[in-house]
């Protein structure tokens, strides 16, 4: 769905498809509060036979390199402390191990070259709290976009590389725009890329505060928030180019041939976990296998 975790339904509706960026308004899922109710293996895991993600000839994150930016010191205090440790364990784990699948050392559907890159194991860079030029509680994609390059240019967030994310967390009262969609109405969380005149490609996740309006759509608590990160760092790294509509081309990496992503397919499944060397257990969400053509069940190991 071009880089968006759309929003939960407490009722089982039929799915609408809407333009640019194929931003589902609902989806099947069952009541939000379930959803996090357990931290296991999914029993629900769904199988799409003759389903398969498809290669669109651009480019992957080879090792991802997680920056945190909290949009002021405002984000809930729970996200500035253990998102980054969550962040840590998931780059070190064999969550990534198994994205190998997705390399892309092959010939893209419409024949171009690959841009022969394997997915491995990243590093977490670290977390940054930015006092926003832009003061604004209503705020466009394009704005988010203005600010990060903003950011960089003024030495408070590293500069980018081709592996670098920045996962963009904001404080509870935020409302942000785009492709015609308002967060906790439309969708929970986005990621998106695009090239810099100054800086190269920059790749970035928004991450809306899981409160209010937010709460009833999209889940509350950490577990909610762990979920909707792993899936916009995951799509990132596997599709970091995401465009409008429902019918993928390059730039674009791996989708279906109707624009879903790694982790759209699976949204109907409960979490599974990523568990730690010291016995922490994060909610994260299955991915599409093209090996199977079903979900991946977990759970994950961390060597952090």
């Amino acid at each position: 769905m071009k880089g968006f975790l759309v929003i939960l339904t407490l009722l089982f509706t039929q799915i609408a498809l809407a333009e640019p960026h194929g931003v589902f308004l609902t989806r099947q899922k069952r009541d939000a509060l379930q959803l996090f109710s357990s931290m296991q293996a999914p029993t629900n895991v769904q199988t799409f036979a003759g389903t398969q993600l498809l290669y669109y000839g651009g480019p992957v994150v080879h090792s991802a390199n997680v920056i945190v930016v909290n949009w002021t010191s405002a984000v809930a205090a729970q996200t500035q402390k253990n998102i980054g440790p969550f962040f840590n364990a998931l780059v070190n784990s064999n969550y990534i191990d198994w994205l190998k699948i997705y390399d892309t050392n092959i010939k893209a559907v419409d024949g171009r070259a690959g841009t022969n890159q394997t997915i491995t194991r990243g590093k977490f860079v670290g977390t940054y709290t930015i006092t926003p030029n832009n003061k604004n509680t209503n705020l466009t994609d394009a704005d988010i976009q203005t600010e990060l390059q903003a950011q960089i240019a003024a030495g408070n967030l590293p500069k980018p590389n081709n592996n670098t994310i920045y996962m963009t967390y904001f404080p509870a009262g935020y409302s942000i725009s785009i492709a015609g969609g308002q967060s906790c109405v439309d969708f929970c969380a986005y990621h998106d890329g695009f090239k810099s005149t100054k800086y190269g490609n920059i790749f970035y996740g928004v991450m809306p505060s899981l409160t209010g309006s937010c709460s009833f759509g999209c889940g509350s608590g950490f577990s909610a928030l762990t979920f909707d990160s792993s899936h916009e760092l995951l799509e990132a790294i596997t599709d970091p180019f995401p465009t409008p509509g429902s019918n993928p081309a390059y730039p674009q990496a791996w989708n279906t041939s109707n624009g879903y992503e790694i982790a759209d397919l699976c949204e109907n499944n409960s979490p599974t976990t990523l568990n730690t060397k010291s016995g922490r257990s994060y909610a994260v969400t299955t991915l599409f296998d093209d090996r199977t053509n079903a979900c991946s069940t977990g759970p994950y190991q961390s060597s952090k």
